[in-house]
């Protein structure tokens, strides 16, 4: 009957907290959320009508994976290393790779791995003795740890954040977790789909194959920038943090609990999907160009895109364009005020149109978006403002999201579309594939 859905402890400890007060039975005085009366709490605390939760979708499922769990310290290796290590012997390029992660992700302009990795695939011992330079760095750092591991798990069953399976301590020359599935999904493709697991930008990016994908990074294997369009955009940010968990301010991308939820349109005009790709693909390279010329990543760009400081009346009291002021100074970029501004205005069309074919992409169009800065109540209390759409347009979305949802969740796993399947003339069984047109 009352909550405040998130707020700073007020103690030492540097996490945000919800509060919630439960009442046993009928409850006839008012509702109370974040100190304002409403009609009622949901468990999502929020006050938006009771519908449900998301159900997962055939038609979304085995798209979208965790990166590698390396587990070893030893196999992380510095950048000058691994080229110490390809100078002394090229064949050592067999085995060292570029290793991505959500900070490189977040924070470089040009969102380089800023470290590099041994990868012994899912090799025999011999093998990888054959790579006597990589095999005995592991051999020194990696398997007295995990045979140290082994003894504890021995006595405690559980080691760190994992529990410890059998070939783990056996086979310390190769990783936790491999991700086979991940790495034969996306090896015939020329850029893959990524985002950090755990940021408040909920920014998308795409990034070569070619490399090591560390496990705080959500994977997608796609290459399109319709699905980054439709990842990207507004309603689906709105769908991830409602249907997501929080590690203090920061949103948990859980793609079992969003990607495989959310429901993209059953179909869309050829024209529209072209408009998409093409919109999508702007939008991708203006901001790739914008943190170049900047020199910021990800995290800095969409603080500047979501400051109420760059508008056409220039607020440098703004702690966001005063620190980009001062930033570009110290790394000697002389870029003028008044054109901060034009660029990050001009992005933010971008969006919005971003915003309006997405809409129109559901037959949704008479929604009045109305983007300006509004308050997010769902985040931090002192970090709320968001270039947006207006509040009522976003719940209306997503309820009608919610409402696809389960419309597709039923029609997936009724009897009806199961029974129209297409049958293999020559085996004379079904063919397993979705009824629903693959957009992507």
């Amino acid at each position: 009957n009352h909550a405040i859905r998130s707020m700073k402890w007020p103690g030492q400890a540097a996490v945000e907290v919800s509060l919630i007060t439960i009442h046993k039975g009928e409850w006839k005085n008012q509702f109370i959320l974040d100190n304002k009366s409403v009609d009622r709490i949901t468990s999502y605390l929020d006050d938006s009508e009771v519908m449900g939760k998301p159900m997962p979708l055939l038609s979304n499922k085995g798209k979208s994976f965790q990166g590698s769990i390396v587990l070893g310290k030893g196999f992380v290796l510095s950048t000058e290393k691994a080229k110490e290590l390809i100078k002394k012997d090229p064949r050592n390029k067999d085995v060292l790779f570029p290793y991505l992660n959500g900070d490189d992700l977040n924070n470089d302009p040009e969102q380089k791995p800023s470290r590099w990795v041994i990868n012994f695939f899912d090799w025999d011992e011999e093998k990888a003795k054959t790579y006597p330079d990589c095999y005995e760095i592991i051999e020194k750092l990696v398997k007295p740890e995990r045979q140290r591991w082994k003894k504890d798990n021995e006595d405690n069953e559980i080691v760190g954040t994992y529990a410890l399976r059998k070939p783990l301590p056996q086979k310390w020359w190769i990783y936790g977790e491999k991700r086979p599935a991940l790495y034969n999904a996306i090896s015939e493709l020329d850029q893959v789909m990524v985002i950090a697991q755990v940021s408040k930008t909920t920014a998308f990016a795409f990034t070569k194959p070619n490399k090591v994908l560390d496990a705080k990074l959500n994977v997608f294997a796609n290459n399109s920038f319709t699905m980054f369009a439709f990842l990207q955009s507004n309603f689906h940010i709105y769908w991830a943090w409602k249907y997501s968990s929080t590690m203090k301010a920061d949103l948990s991308y859980a793609p079992t609990q969003v990607f495989e939820t959310f429901p993209f349109p059953e179909e869309i005009k050829q024209d529209i999907r072209n408009e998409i790709e093409d919109l999508g693909r702007n939008y991708y390279n203006v901001r790739k160009s914008i943190m170049l010329k900047y020199k910021i990543g990800l995290t800095r760009f969409y603080n500047m895109y979501h400051s109420k400081g760059i508008q056409n009346e220039i607020d440098l009291q703004d702690k966001h364009l005063s620190f980009l002021i001062k930033y570009l100074s110290r790394v000697q970029i002389n870029i003028e005020t008044n054109e901060i501004v034009s660029d990050f205005s001009e992005f933010r069309k971008i969006a919005i149109k971003l915003d309006q074919l997405i809409i129109k992409s559901y037959r949704w169009s008479e929604i009045d978006l109305s983007h300006d800065f509004y308050e997010l109540e769902y985040l931090p209390e002192n970090d709320r403002i968001r270039f947006s759409v207006h509040p009522d347009a976003r719940r209306e979305v997503l309820k009608r999201l919610l409402m696809l949802n389960h419309q597709r969740y039923k029609a997936e796993t009724s009897e009806g579309p199961k029974s129209i399947k297409p049958i293999n003339k020559k085996t004379g069984n079904k063919i397993k594939e979705n009824n629903f047109p693959k957009l992507f």
